[in-house]
């Protein structure tokens, strides 16, 4: 084996290792709700943190009860209250605004807990009829965690590429790199 594919051997596992090493994080940071948590990162509006998946088959006969806690992580039908600017709660992915439960329309007050009547209704607007429901409604996301993702994507991309052209010198495919030459030929 010549220099030149022993160099590109070495280049091929070290960026290998490197690629997998950069996967495993992201699948980490994914699962251990990392991710999640940057997105659910705090609320843009004043009302009750809510998990939206606890409630959604809710009907008007058939009404959901949210019982209102001061909570850290909301767990089952639950709705912690909140202010514009507060850190969201864990599992919380949606914010009933104070002005929903004033109105009445699709979640009431009663006491120390909501009552979830309509957790999605059709509405229209601009011509477009969209589901309007509280799953995402009141979030608002880290800034810095699309920095965070181009970032990842970036250096995985950068990884991959390495590890195959150290992949095809490996093999002794020697890859001639293109010359750029600026102006016409």
């Amino acid at each position: 084996m010549d220099d030149y594919r022993r160099r590109e051997t070495i280049k091929f596992i070290v960026w290998t290792v490197l690629s997998l090493a950069l996967v495993f994080y992201i699948c980490y940071e994914y699962y251990s709700g990392e991710m999640i948590s940057w997105y659910y990162y705090e609320t843009s509006t004043t009302g009750y943190a809510v998990d939206v998946n606890t409630f959604k088959d809710a009907t008007k006969d058939k009404p959901m009860k949210l019982e209102i806690v001061q909570a850290a992580e909301i767990k089952g039908l639950q709705a912690v209250p909140v202010k514009k600017g507060d850190r969201l709660p864990k599992n919380a992915n949606g914010v009933i605004s104070k002005k929903d439960v004033e109105e009445g329309k699709r979640v009431a007050l009663e006491g120390n807990t909501l009552k979830v009547m309509v957790p999605s209704q059709i509405k229209e607007a601009k011509g477009f009829k969209y589901r309007d429901t509280y799953k995402h409604k009141g979030v608002q996301t880290n800034p810095w965690s699309g920095v965070w993702n181009v970032a990842v994507i970036l250096a995985l991309g950068f990884c991959l590429g390495t590890m195959a052209e150290g992949f095809t010198g490996m093999l002794g495919m020697k890859v001639k790199k293109i010359k750029h030459y600026e102006g016409g030929h």
